[in-house]
């Protein structure tokens, strides 16, 4: 056999690696090739399909659709898609999405939309979300036990009615992965374990029977958890909390990635659960109170802390940041507010000047000695030679100012930022010069983006300046 004239596009193995690489247009150019070749790209064409309730002609006809249904890993579509596309199982089928869009113009009373999902024998992630910006609509989903081989949901803006209750948490059992945003669902017995947990987002609908120590059992019982999101806005402080735990007892030994939007935590609250995980890598706390037994149960983690994000918190005491800084070696990101000057400047060396990569910040300037703390500070962060991204936040206190970074301030000690990629301003209006945007442009060099209040009655021009830089600019 004379293989001297053979195109490597001859082979079906080579076909399908070339076809992960082409976009949808190209795939259906491939298909009127040969026979060959429509055999080989037919089954990355319906990989992927999406379902539209109208304009209809952009959907592929029912009967392509059935004829080629085995080949589909991913599937979206909406409830309002016609019925015939959203009943027909698909064995291959991995990957699901279902979204709730607007209703009809005129829609009925009490609109209410049923989610039922047909069998796909190798279901394993599903995403069910309201993706309707209009009157909201009740929707209703109806866990079924057939879905066993799936392994990630992810759900929002629905409910579970009360007899759906346990087999919505028999599924949960065999998750991985379980997303929440404003779910209406009773919580579970508390004899159930959730082993198989790793990644929990947990947004539950403010309901009595949904109280904060109850939540908190449910995480409990999901003790294998790597990742922790829990979105709590409930003003009520809730009773019983600080008995869910016993001292020194670890309840999430493998958690690394902790977030917790929870207005309303108390010091102590924050620290007996932060005080019930080891060595977080990740830790974003939102809205809460922060002080002193909250910095006792953090400084375990300490060394392998990596990301910190402590904005919008309330009374933070001041020796938080400072020992932060000093004694978090590995700290690549860093999210603070109401930073005071003094503090920074008096602060020991910081161990983590050539790991913080990312900086969101607010400083606090005393207006009767603003000029000489602002050197001081701009001294100090200028040791961060490695920062990518620095944003500066608003400072409320109406008897301190912030951080101004301007030549005639200090601007010049800012060379150190070699490697800033982004820069936001949203501490009110900077005043930022034309000469001050050039220092910028000329000496970061690797600045892609900058945005936010960065002068308030020349920004055409200083947008212009870093647009023509080729640094993208974006003004509120």
């Amino acid at each position: 056999m004379n293989n001297h004239n053979l195109n490597p596009l001859d082979l079906p193995e080579v076909r399908d690696v070339v076809g992960k690489h082409l976009d949808r247009s190209d795939l259906a150019r491939c298909l009127c090739v040969c026979r060959s070749w429509h055999a080989s790209f037919v089954p990355l064409v319906w990989s992927t399909a999406s379902i539209l309730p109208e304009p209809t002609h952009l959907n592929p006809s029912l009967e392509a659709f059935i004829r080629h249904c085995h080949h589909l890993k991913e599937l979206s579509y909406t409830v309002d898609a016609p019925r015939e596309y959203r009943s027909t199982p698909c064995p291959k089928l991995s990957d699901l999405q279902v979204s709730v869009t607007q209703p009809p113009a005129n829609p009925p009373p009490n609109d209410t939309v049923v989610i039922d999902i047909p069998q796909h024998e190798q279901l394993r992630i599903l995403r069910i979300r309201d993706a309707n910006m209009g009157p909201s609509r009740r929707i209703i989903w109806k866990p079924a036990h057939h879905l066993h081989n799936l392994s990630e949901l992810s759900l929002s803006d629905l409910e579970i009615e009360p007899q759906d209750t346990t087999t919505f948490w028999d599924l949960c059992t065999q998750l991985e992965v379980l997303q929440t945003a404003n779910v209406s669902v009773e919580l579970p017995v508390q004899s159930i374990t959730f082993d198989r947990l790793k990644c929990l987002g947990l947004g539950l609908s403010l309901k009595p029977r949904n109280a904060r120590e109850r939540q908190l059992d449910f995480i409990i019982q999901c003790p294998n958890l790597t990742l922790l999101d829990w979105i709590y806005l409930d003003r009520e402080l809730a009773r019983g909390y600080t008995g869910r735990f016993k001292p020194g007892t670890c309840v999430w030994p493998n958690l690394r990635e902790f977030s917790l939007y929870g207005y309303y935590f108390t010091d102590e609250q924050l620290a007996l659960t932060i005080g019930a995980m080891r060595d977080l890598k990740t830790l974003e706390i939102i809205g809460s109170e922060v002080g002193f037994s909250f910095l006792a149960a953090l400084r375990p983690h300490f060394p392998s802390l990596r990301s910190l994000n402590m904005i919008d918190c309330h009374d933070i005491t001041r020796t938080i940041v400072p020992e932060v800084l000093t004694s978090c070696s590995e700290l690549e990101t860093l999210g603070v507010g109401d930073v005071l000057s003094q503090d920074i400047i008096d602060s020991p060396p910081w161990i983590c000047e050539s790991s913080l990569k990312v900086l969101t910040v607010a400083f606090q300037f005393p207006y009767d000695n603003t000029d000489h703390h602002q050197r001081q500070v701009l001294q100090r962060i200028s040791r961060l030679t490695n920062l990518k991204k620095v944003t500066l936040c608003p400072v409320y206190d109406p008897d301190q100012c912030f951080l101004d970074i301007r030549l005639e301030k200090g601007l010049e000690l800012l060379t150190t930022w070699k490697q800033l990629e982004k820069l936001s301003f949203y501490a009110g209006f900077h005043h930022l010069s034309a000469r001050d945007v050039e220092w910028m442009i000329d000496n970061w060099k690797n600045l892609k983006e900058v945005d936010g209040y960065f002068n308030q009655g020349n920004s055409d021009e200083l947008t212009a300046m870093f647009q023509s830089a080729g640094i993208k600019c974006r003004t509120p």
